[in-house]
Parts: C-alpha cells; structure tokens; sequence
C-alpha cells in the first residue's frame, strides 16, 4: 500500500490559498490606510476579490477529498470484519485516514468563516 495514500495535498494547497488569500487582503487594507496609488490599489482589489471567491470554488475539491476519505475509512472497516486484513493494519491506516480526515475538516471550517465573510463583505468582493 502507498505511503501517500491518505495526504490530503487539496486540502493543503487549499490552506495555501487561504494563505494567499488573506495576506492580499491584508495589504488591500493597509494599502487603503496608507493611502496607496489608485493602480496599485486597483490591482490589489481585483486580486482580493478574485482570492476571496476562488477558494470558495477549491471547496469542491475538499468536499470530493472528504468524501474519498470516508469512503476509504468505510472500506477498511468492512475489509476488517471480513478478514482480509489484520487488525495491526487496520489501526495502523485508520490513524492515517482520521488525521487525513481532520486536515480536510479544518480545511472544510475555514471555508465556512471565509464564506461567511464574503457574504457580510459582499461590496469589497463584488468589484
């Protein structure tokens, strides 16, 4: 069995576009504070506006990786009540699939906050 098996990778490219996202969105905001020129400013909107709504649309991606997960944590229990595999193995890959499974829902989480703030900031979005 493959080692890489459980990475949650879309969930952590995910986090990275959380990331990305909230660092351009912090430099709009100071951008604004500190009085930036209307180019820079212009580029840094359109920016946060794209990175406020396109991890919002990688949540897809997630919602598809959880669903690998459990499928795969379902898997595994019915190969261990029909003994094609021991249960050394079984608590071994289960631990891999629940940490892999708590990587996405934290992911899955802070999807939710983030759209929750762009339906409260729905004017900074819509450009």
């Amino acid at each position: 069995m493959r080692s890489n098996k459980f990475t949650p990778y879309l969930s952590f490219m995910g986090f990275g576009l959380v990331i990305l996202t909230l660092s351009v969105n912090v430099s709009f905001k100071l951008g604004i504070e500190k009085g930036l020129d209307e180019g820079s400013l212009m580029l840094l909107s359109v920016a946060n506006a794209v990175l406020l709504v396109y991890p919002l649309a990688w949540g897809v991606f997630a919602i598809l990786e959880f669903y690998m997960f459990w499928k795969e944590k379902q898997n595994m229990k019915s190969k261990l009540e029909r003994g094609k595999i021991n249960k050394e193995d079984y608590l071994d890959q289960i631990k891999k699939v629940k940490t892999s499974l708590g990587i996405n829902i934290s992911y899955i989480v802070i999807l939710l906050f983030q759209l929750g703030y762009v339906i409260i900031n729905w004017d900074e979005v819509n450009v």
